[in-house]
């Protein structure tokens, strides 16, 4: 196997993380084992891309659902709605508007999945989320708030989209601090909408098996 070649096309900077860790791991400098931990964060993001895109359109949805109880269902054009954000998620919104608005299905793959986590923070706790959570996420524990459902939501889209980010740019995700708690908050993110489409997702998805065989 040409390691040498392989490494200065992937750049030697680009590799060095992945070499040492392993030298860290093993107090080895082994090729063979730093290319292994390559192939294997690349297979990860690879993988992680099926739940992440059903996490994804699930959410997006979900929050257009609430925005739509209370602002109709054309609430992109509805000034009320524009009038109750703050000034960057108004601007990402108005930017997504530009042109021939064809309705709300056709506009929420091209708002910035940041705008859909914006709408998850307590702002707009008294318009949306105290009186329509339980609606819009059904499966919630009933034991917890409106304010701490949206809040568990926040901070799990949050860590979900980061990561999604980084797999997105093929960034190293091996040693990122949240790897081992990805994949459960998307499952209870998605549970929390519907059970029956994490169920689907849980059956279908290849990331728990290869999370429980890391080359390091």
């Amino acid at each position: 196997m040409p390691y040498t070649a392989i490494e200065h096309t992937l750049s030697i900077n680009r590799f060095s993380t992945y070499r040492q860790a392993v030298i860290s791991a093993t107090g080895d400098n082994c090729n063979v084992l730093a290319l292994k931990l390559y192939e294997w964060n690349a297979e990860l993001s690879s993988r992680f891309f099926f739940p992440l895109h059903i996490y994804e359109v699930a959410i997006r949805n979900a929050i257009s659902d609430a925005i739509s109880i209370r602002y109709g269902q054309d609430w992109p054009t509805n000034t009320v709605f524009q009038n109750s954000l703050n000034g960057l998620d108004q601007k990402i919104l108005l930017s997504a508007l530009k042109g021939n608005y064809l309705g709300v299905g056709k506009l929420l793959p091209e708002i910035k999945f940041v705008w859909f986590e914006n709408m998850l923070t307590r702002r707009h706790d008294g318009r949306i989320w105290k009186p329509y959570i339980a609606e819009t996420f059904p499966n919630a524990p009933n034991f917890m708030t409106p304010q701490e459902i949206r809040k568990e939501l926040k901070d799990a889209c949050y860590i979900i989209r980061k990561f999604r980010n980084r797999c997105g740019h093929h960034e190293p995700v091996f040693n990122n601090a949240t790897l081992a708690g990805v994949y459960p908050l998307i499952v209870k993110s998605l549970e929390w909408r519907c059970n029956k489409t994490s169920n689907w997702m849980n059956q279908n998805q290849s990331v728990t098996d290869l999370l429980g065989n890391p080359v390091i």
